[in-house]
């Protein structure tokens, strides 16, 4: 899809929402049923397009979620507010900061002091996430030495009722 295409249909789109929120109240639901109903041949031109967006959507919602459907075990991360993958801090080759998603179970005791020490460099305002990484580096720190990761230091951590 061009850029003259992309600009069209958000044109179009904003028309849409505009339209629908003069009569009533701003409806997601209604602007897609709309568009679905009404303007099919819009949005075949640009199913690739809105399809990926979707999908990317769908993969971010699902790194976020706290819970898994496919955990066959007891989750030690469940009662923290921690998504099934978390970003995980890394320099690359040429020393620029990047980002890895990894998933939570994984994650190594380096991995903990990477997210926390970007936090450090935060404003000292403390996030919910935040006291979660701390509580489980806290609840982990005694099993660094004979963990692989921070799972498994929280499974011990449990069976040890820490």
């Amino acid at each position: 899809m061009s850029n003259l295409e992309l600009r069209e249909f958000h044109s179009f789109l904003e028309g849409v929402i505009e339209e629908t929120s003069r009569e009533q109240r701003f409806s997601i639901e209604q602007v897609v049923g709309i568009i679905l109903s009404k303007h099919p041949q819009r949005l075949d031109r640009i199913k690739n397009e809105v399809m990926a967006l979707g999908l990317r959507a769908l993969v971010r919602n699902n790194c976020r979620a706290k819970v898994s459907s496919t955990n066959n075990g007891a989750d030690m991360f469940g009662h923290y507010h921690v998504g099934k993958r978390v970003s995980v801090p890394y320099k690359d080759e040429k020393g620029k900061l990047r980002w890895d998603k990894k998933r939570r179970t994984e994650l190594s005791f380096e991995d903990l002091d990477e997210i926390i020490a970007r936090w450090d460099d935060r404003r000292p305002k403390q996030s919910r996430d935040r006291k979660d990484f701390d509580d489980i580096s806290r609840r982990a720190a005694p099993y660094r030495d004979v963990a692989r990761t921070i799972g498994e230091a929280l499974e011990m951590a449990e069976r040890d009722g820490r």
